[in-house]
Formats: structure tokens, C-alpha cells, sequence
């Protein structure tokens, strides 16, 4: 037997070694898992100070900046034609001036109503007729008779906590550097409140109110800025914010905003420095540094109430000749016409302490007729109340509001004024497209204006469906709505032209045809859009190029997100709802979180999956991002919840098996883990909510070192992280 020689000892040795060190071959995809279930709290250690869960990921590779593209894409408007669109500007005169003109527009439509209203009439007379033929009834349509065409501090006192906490959350704000308005904040010290007629500032620990101030009106959000608090309350009674416009609209309310700036630098004894009264209600508001933005519209109802009738009172569809029914919509053109022109122009308003004005002075107005609804941008500084605020007024209804740094941007949708059929719910329109408007805004008032316009198609589904990167505005769109069989959506890219106008350069277009959006994110070159009827195809798309975007990768899984939000570069967490697959459709079921790794573009994975519940569940962080209160630097995740058991398969739950705020333990590498949950007992609350209306008793939550803090509007609710379901304290929010 030979003995191997020394060097080829060595040359083993050394083939071992590198065997040893070498990396594991890649591990195959994922497969979809479920979460571990929930364990009890009192096995649950406080919370890390870093995640451990989450995995390290290489960073993303860096592009250079993308390419400069302004030239329009093929089958866009000429310049001509976009300047149709750009608004022009005016003033309160001319708008008094040309309210006839306005007033003679709105009777032409309301008299398209009714000519619309007769002939959806006339179309439903056969199925009328064959009802009433067996009684012999005379029963036909002719040219008539009639002729007539249709042509206070609480001084509670008390040692302040001597620093703020080293974690506490933060607004799910949708852009760095850009604070949204919400009802709760903190600074780690302190909790403040905008709820129940008052600001309400409570000690984080030990919890306790501190002060509670009355404001006038209902009071609704609040922004936080050092020793600032800027409060807005409505007058008169809002509607619900929409916030998620799949069943509602961007819409005001007919009530009218007060803004009021607090100084809170003694928590204790707060003191009112400015209030600002605006005619119109609140649609939005950012804030840049000490700069506040604040969106508001004037004149405009939601279309659920329109401003005449279309068919005469106590007047039935069947059994009534022609004659009669011209008659009839005659007189009430008649009726409908005396009411429009009792209507004189009005114009939006601003107060600031005793000034009044009106903001229709430099008033930026459309070629073509928008109607009587004004918007108007209010940007003033919360750290100078001497300075006065800068408006910016358009003749528009109001939108979705997206805003960046130096951006705010307003999609408003409009459709063909053919009359959709009464029975029909469908948006559908090839006509359908949104207008939006620029206004150049910043860190100080003074930069506010209005910059320029551009039309996209279709409607935008919520604010995350805009972004702007590298100076290219992107948007998300559908036209139609499930269960129309047309219905697409598209992925555009504007640039500014020279004037200031936006212009489509690239757009990704025909979508997942017969599907409708539900959730988008945009992350810088990428973009991550959700469509549904049956199934939830997650879409990676590339828009480096703003001329040649393009889709990366598609994935097809049961459900649907309605909310996406960013991990890490590689990373999304998501809360929407389950689907229970019936061929030609799918009934919604339970809230669905979920994880996805987005690492490859081309092949997205889903990693986890945790269902909530059965159908009738429902978390108004589902239809609010303000509500998903995600900790980063701990991996937690808080989401009110109303959870339901039973049902299932279209039958909602029949019975509420939580009702409050629960939290999980979230890392890409383990999933999810429910730590527990602070209840709030099921008072108030159903198993019959609908998907897009998210509901919950708990409205906000927060973490403040290791505590968590439960917002409903009647209390504040405190526990442990390690001790989920005992109450630390149980703040009551007075009304």
C-alpha cells in the first residue's frame, strides 16, 4: 500500500477546508408558510432594543441618476391641447362677472340630466309594456301633447418625565420630511389628542392627563412641532374622511375648518396663539419644517346629494303615457331652474383673528366649466403668527392629495356627463380620466402657487397611488371598476414641460385587464401595485427609464392587499383581506397580513401569511395608514382590530372574538407572531362591515419604550409589552 505523499496530504486538507467554508447552496424559494400562532403574553420578554428577526439583506445596487425624458410619449396631446388644461388666472370680479355664464352651464347640465332621466325612461317601457299587456291596457309611446321639450388647562401638575423615551413611533407618514395631520402624536414624553372637542395632552409614564383644553367645533386632528400644536376642528358636522376611494369619493362636507395654533410649551397650562377660520372643509393637511399646508373646498357636496332632482316626485317608471311624463319632467326642469338661479356666486374665505378675506382673489380658473367647488391651499407658519398665511385657490372639486417636499399635487377625476344607467354601479369609461393639478410648495409660505396641470387616465385610488422621483410625477390609475370585464389600469409618468404643465413621457398601460387596483407603494425606481377579482397578482414594476417602464415580475396569490408598506429595500408588510375563490368570483374573508420578499424583481416570493378572523372582520388600519403603526427598530406591529369567528364562505362571523388593538412580533426570516392584544370590550361594534370600510373601536395606537398605548375615542388604553392584557392605566377621554 502506498503512503500518499505530503503534498498530496496538503492539497486534501486544504480541499476539506475550503469544502468547510464554502457558503450553502442557495436554499429554493419559500414556501408559503403559516405563522405561528399566538402565545401568550406572560411568556413574552419586553421587547429587544434591535429587531433580531431581521435578516441581513445586501443592499439594493445603486443606478446612477436616471435619464432626463420631457418629450411627450406617443399618443399624447399636443401642447396646444395641454394648455386647454392648464389653469388661468382671475379674480373674484370675474368670476362675479361670469356667474351667469356659470349658472346658465349648470341649467344645460341639469336639462342633460333630465333629457338623460326621459330617455332611460323610454328604455325601460318595454319590459313595462309586456308587464302590463295581459290587463289591455292602452300602453305606447308617442310624440305627446305637451310640446314641451325636455330640452383649559386642568393644572394637574406633577414632575415631567425628565427625557423622552429612547423608542416611540412615529406618523406613518407617506413621505420623509412630511408630517400628516393625525389625531394622536407624541414626543416620547407626552401623548397629545385631538378628540372629543378638546386637545388633550397625557403624560406617557406614569400615565396621566395633563391638560385638557376645549376647542370649538368637532375636533379632528393635530400636528406636533416642538412646542406647537396646530389643532383643526370643523364646523358643522364632517362626514368621514375618505381616506380609501374605492366607495367614496374625494369630497367636501359643507362644513367649514378652524385651524388653531397652541403653544404647549408649558404641557400643564397650554395657550392658544393664532386661530384661522376657513369657509371651506378640511380635505388634507402637511407639514415641511414649520410650514403647514392645509387643503380645503368650498361649494362642493358629495354627488350622493345632488343639487336637483332628476325624476318628479311620486311619479312611478311604469304604467304613465309619454305625455304625462314629458308634462311632468317640464315642470320640474321649471322648478329645478328657479332653484339655480336663486343661488348667487359664493366665494371661499379666510379669517385670521378679526381680518377676513376672500380667496378668490388670485383665483386660478379651467377652460372648461368645473362648476361652482373651489380648493384652496392655506399655507401659513406655525412658529410666526404675525406672518400672514399664502393661499392658492383653484375653481375645482377637491381630490386625492399626494406631497412632496416641494410638491402637492391634487388628482381630481372626471368622467363623461353621458348619464350612467340608474341600476349601474360601474365607473367604467373610456372617457374617464383625473386632472391633476401642481402647486409648488416648500419649508416656508411664501413658496406657495399654483405650478401646472396634466390628465392621466382614470381615477386614483388613494394618495399612495402618487410619487414623484427624480422630478417625474408617478401615478397609479384604473378606469372602471370590478365587475366591469373593461376595466384596466395603468402606471404614467410626467414631466414638467416648459410652462410648468405635466406631461405623460411613459406610462405602463393595459394592466390586468378585468381587475381593479387595490394597493400601490412606489419606492424610488420601483413600484409595487396590487389588483383583485379573484386572485391578488402583486406587480413589480421598473420606472428607471420614465420613458420605458415596464413590469419585472408578477405574483399570483389568494386575497388581496389594500395597504403595502416598506420593510426594508428588499421587503413589504401588507394588510388586506383573504378570498375564498368561486371561479367567476370571490367573497372576501378574514384581515390577511402579509410578507413579502421583493429581493429578485422578476420573481417575487411571499414569505408569510397570518389571517385574522372570518369574514366581517375588519381594522380601520386596512383602509387608513395612519392606523398601521409599524416599530421598526423593534420589529412590532399594532393594528386596531375587530376580530369575528364563524361565518365564512361569504356569511360574515356571528360572533366577536376581539375587539381592540392587537400586536405582533413581525421579522422576514420568522413571520408573524401575535404577542397578545389590549382589548376594548365589543360595544359599538358589527361583524357585518364591509372590506372597504374599515371599522374598529380602537382608532391609533402608539409604543413608547417598552408600552404600548391603545387609542379609542372614549379612552386610552396602557399596557406592558411583556404584559399584554393588563391594564397599566385606563385613561377616559371625557366628552
Amino acid at each position: 500500500m502506498t503512503r500518499p505523499s505530503p503534498t498530496s496530504l496538503a492539497v486534501v486538507a486544504l480541499l476539506a477546508l475550503l469544502v468547510r467554508c464554502a457558503p450553502a447552496p442557495p436554499r429554493p424559494p419559500l414556501a408559503v408558510r403559516a405563522a405561528p400562532r399566538a402565545v401568550t403574553s406572560a411568556a413574552v420578554a419586553p421587547a429587544p432594543r434591535v429587531e433580531a428577526s431581521a435578516a441581513a439583506v445586501a443592499p439594493r445596487a445603486k443606478r446612477p441618476p436616471p435619464p432626463v425624458v420631457t418629450a411627450p410619449m406617443a399618443g399624447e396631446p399636443s401642447a396646444a391641447e395641454r394648455a386647454a388644461v392648464r389653469l388661468r388666472p382671475s379674480t373674484c370680479d370675474d368670476y362675479a362677472a361670469s356667474s351667469q355664464d356659470l349658472v346658465h352651464a349648470e341649467i344645460r347640465r341639469m336639462r342633460e340630466d333630465l333629457r338623460a332621466e326621459y330617455q332611460a325612461w323610454a328604455a325601460e317601457q318595454l319590459a313595462c309594456w309586456e308587464e302590463y299587456r295581459w290587463r289591455g291596457q292602452a300602453y305606447g309611446i308617442g310624440d305627446g301633447a305637451s310640446g314641451s321639450g325636455v330640452g383649559h388647562g386642568m393644572g394637574s401638575g406633577g414632575a415631567a418625565l425628565k427625557s423622552r423615551a429612547p423608542v416611540a413611533s412615529r406618523t406613518n407618514a407617506q413621505v420623509a420630511g412630511v408630517d400628516e395631520a393625525d389625531l394622536v402624536k407624541t414626543d416620547g414624553r407626552y401623548l397629545y389628542l385631538a378628540v372629543n372637542g378638546a386637545l388633550r395632552i397625557l403624560q406617557a409614564f406614569p400615565p396621566r392627563v395633563v391638560s385638557v383644553t376645549p376647542l370649538s367645533g368637532n375636533v379632528r386632528e393635530l400636528f406636533l412641532k416642538d412646542d406647537r400644536v396646530v389643532v383643526y376642528a370643523s364646523i358643522g358636522r364632517p362626514s368621514p374622511r375618505c381616506t380609501y376611494a374605492y366607495d367614496c369619493e374625494f369630497a367636501g362636507d359643507g362644513s367649514s375648518t378652524r385651524i388653531v395654533v397652541v403653544d404647549v410649551s408649558d404641557r400643564a397650562a397650554p395657550t392658544k396663539l393664532r386661530e384661522l377660520v376657513t369657509s371651506g372643509s378640511l380635505v388634507a393637511a402637511r407639514r415641511i419644517g414649520t410650514t403647514v399646508h392645509t387643503v380645503v373646498v368650498d361649494n362642493d357636496a358629495p354627488r350622493r346629494a345632488p343639487s336637483w332632482d332628476t325624476w318628479p316626485a311620486e311619479l312611478p317608471r311604469c304604467g304613465v303615457r309619454e305625455a304625462v311624463v314629458r308634462a311632468r319632467l317640464a315642470e320640474l326642469e321649471r322648478d329645478n331652474r328657479r332653484r339655480i338661479l336663486a343661488r348667487g356666486p359664493s366665494f371661499p374665505t379666510l379669517r385670521d383673528g378679526l381680518s377676513e378675506r376672500r380667496l378668490c382673489e388670485g383665483l386660478m380658473r379651467p377652460v372648461r366649466d368645473e362648476g361652482r367647488a373651489f380648493t384652496t391651499l392655506v399655507s401659513f407658519d406655525l412658529s410666526d403668527a404675525s406672518a400672514p398665511p399664502v393661499t392658492s385657490t383653484v375653481q375645482s372639486r377637491p381630490g386625492a392629495v399626494f406631497a412632496s417636499t416641494d410638491s402637492l399635487y391634487l388628482a381630481v377625476r372626471r368622467e363623461a356627463r353621458e348619464r350612467r344607467a340608474r341600476s349601474s354601479a360601474s365607473r367604467a369609461s373610456a372617457d374617464e380620466t383625473s386632472v391633476i393639478h401642481r402647486f409648488a410648495i416648500g419649508d416656508a409660505p411664501s413658496r406657495t402657487r399654483y405650478a401646472g396641470s396634466g390628465v392621466v387616465p382614470g381615477h386614483v385610488l388613494s394618495q399612495f397611488s402618487m410619487d414623484e422621483w427624480a422630478g417625474t410625477l408617478r401615478v397609479a390609475t384604473t378606469k372602471g371598476r370590478v365587475p366591469d370585464p373593461n376595466v384596466e389600469s395603468a402606471v404614467s409618468l410626467l414631466a414638467r414641460d416648459p410652462s410648468g404643465d405635466l406631461v405623460r413621457v411613459g406610462a405602463v398601460s393595459g394592466m390586468a385587464r378585468g381587475e381593479d387596483i387595490r394597493a400601490v407603494r412606489f419606492d424610488d425606481d420601483r413600484a409595487y401595485v396590487v389588483t383583485f377579482k379573484k386572485t391578488d397578482p402583486l406587480f413589480v414594476l421598473d420606472l428607471y427609464d420614465a420613458a420605458q417602464p415596464k413590469i419585472l415580475g408578477e405574483l399570483k396569490i389568494p386575497g388581496f392587499s389594500t395597504y403595502l408598506h416598506r420593510l426594508d429595500q428588499d421587503h413589504l408588510l401588507s394588510i388586506g383581506f383573504d378570498a375564498n375563490d368561486h371561479g367567476g368570483f370571490a367573497f372576501f374573508d378574514g384581515v390577511l397580513l402579509q410578507l413579502f420578499d421583493v429581493a429578485e424583481p422578476t420573481a417575487p416570493k411571499l414569505l408569510f401569511r397570518e389571517k385574522i378572523g372570518t369574514r366581517g372582520s375588519s381594522s380601520v388600519a386596512a383602509t387608513d395608514h395612519l392606523a398601521f403603526n409599524y416599530l421598526p427598530e423593534r420589529g412590532l406591529l399594532a393594528l386596531p382590530m375587530t376580530e369575528c369567528t364563524g361565518g365564512g364562505d361569504g356569511t360574515p362571523g356571528d360572533e366577536i372574538a376581539f375587539s381592540g388593538l392587537v400586536v405582533y412580533r413581525v421579522g422576514v426570516d420568522r413571520g408573524f407572531s401575535r404577542l397578545g392584544g389590549v382589548d376594548h370590550g365589543a360595544a359599538g361594534v358589527s361583524c357585518q362591515t364591509w372590506w372597504s370600510r374599515g371599522a374598529s373601536v380602537v382608532k391609533r395606537s402608539l409604543f413608547v419604550d417598552d408600552f404600548v398605548y391603545s387609542v379609542a375615542t372614549d379612552r386610552v388604553k396602557v399596557q406592558r409589552l411583556g404584559q399584554l392584557g393588563i391594564d397599566v392605566a385606563d385613561l377616559a377621554l371625557g366628552r
